[in-house]
């Protein structure tokens, strides 16, 4: 008797080489943002940080270790896969980003609809990360 089992391609097709490619363009773009994100209100940049480290897990070891061990988003990352912990202070640094920001989008649009929207979609971001905790579970024995 015969296994049947279903064909896979060898490592170095071409399909894979394009999927490493645009897996490391996802990476890359998202990096980017989570950097915009750190510095610029309104810009969460956990959320892209994820990203960041799913795709570079995908596509090259080098850009996934660098996130792991830097200085900045290294920790986070490391809490974020092992826990699924979102730190109080990044969680309060995004509140207070989003909260001048959306005075910002009133301020300068003067626009109910496009407020609202901005608003919305933060509040959806807070409730989303309100499904976390803030430290890791300490297991007692």
């Amino acid at each position: 008797m015969t296994s049947s089992s279903p064909k896979q391609k060898p490592v170095g097709t071409p399909s894979s080489f394009i999927k490493k490619y645009l897996y490391m363009g996802v990476g890359f773009i998202s990096l980017f943002f989570a950097y915009i994100g750190v510095i610029t209100p309104g810009i969460p940049f956990t959320g892209f940080l994820i990203i960041a480290a799913w795709a570079f897990s995908k596509s090259s070891k080098k850009w996934h270790d660098y996130l792991y061990s830097h200085k900045l988003f290294g920790p986070f990352i490391s809490n974020w896969e092992s826990e699924r912990v979102f730190p109080k202070k990044a969680r309060t640094l995004m509140i207070t980003s989003m909260y001048l920001s959306s005075l910002i989008c009133w301020f300068s649009t003067k626009s109910i609809p496009i407020t609202s929207i901005v608003v919305f979609i933060m509040i959806v971001v807070i409730i989303w990360t309100k499904r976390f905790p803030e430290q890791p579970v300490a297991i007692i024995l």
